[in-house]
């Protein structure tokens, strides 16, 4: 429960703008949908300020792009990004990653530690990792991207927006899932393969323990 409970806090703090969308789009519309999550970053923000809870990259990529294509769509008489709003956020999400992929600390890093209240261990092995965790989140919002671009190009608005919010909620929420449930699992698989550095070998254990602690004990240890 204790896991679950810390999985749910870290996709409100990281993800609350989204979640609101989604759920207004459903109930009200797109542009009260809009106008929500405009709203409720301003608030988030606000407590943010007020408790000093720190604002990650990760959060400021989303609640940013919400607030400028958001921003245009509002101002607009007709709502004329919304069939390609999806596919250039997306686009312009995975550019992001790929360019937080890199520096003293990936963006997946930081939301991890972000969210486990605790800093992992410098070593090169830990680094790689967590780039190479980025890097595949960049490809997931490419890959989305590229199916956008198909349902704009091959269907009408509404259909498309349809099956958008059916597969874009679904996909991310396994994509957030799994991202803190096997990271474990992803860490030992990237060593297999040889993907990461060869561990040092004095802080080898305390590489390994922190890794298990980012699996949310995804292998029901």
């Amino acid at each position: 429960m204790a896991n679950i409970a810390s999985f749910l806090r870290f996709v409100l703090s990281e993800f609350g703008p989204l979640i609101v969308f989604w759920i207004l789009t459903a109930t009200l519309g797109v542009k009260a949908a809009i106008a929500g999550s405009l709203v409720a970053i301003i608030l988030d923000a606000g407590w943010r300020r007020w408790r000093n809870v720190p604002f990650t990259r990760l959060y400021l990529l989303t609640s940013g792009l919400t607030l400028v294509f958001g921003a245009i769509d509002l101002m607009s008489t007709q709502p004329f990004m919304l069939q390609y709003e999806s596919v250039i956020t997306n686009i312009a999400t995975a550019g992001a990653f790929v360019i937080g992929a890199f520096g003293d600390k990936s963006l997946i890093q930081e939301a991890a530690e972000q969210r486990k209240g605790e800093t992992f261990p410098g070593g090169a092995e830990i680094r790689r990792f967590f780039q190479l965790f980025t890097l595949f989140w960049a490809a997931y919002f490419f890959v989305k991207a590229g199916f956008y671009l198909w349902t704009a190009m091959t269907m009408s608005l509404t259909a498309a927006m349809t099956l958008r919010s059916l597969v874009g909620g679904a996909s991310l929420g396994l994509m957030i899932l799994f991202s803190t449930t096997q990271g474990r699992r992803m860490f030992f698989l990237c060593r297999r393969l040889g993907l990461l550095p060869p561990p040092e070998t004095a802080s080898s254990p305390a590489t390994e323990a922190p890794i298990g602690r980012l699996s949310a004990q995804g292998e029901a240890q």
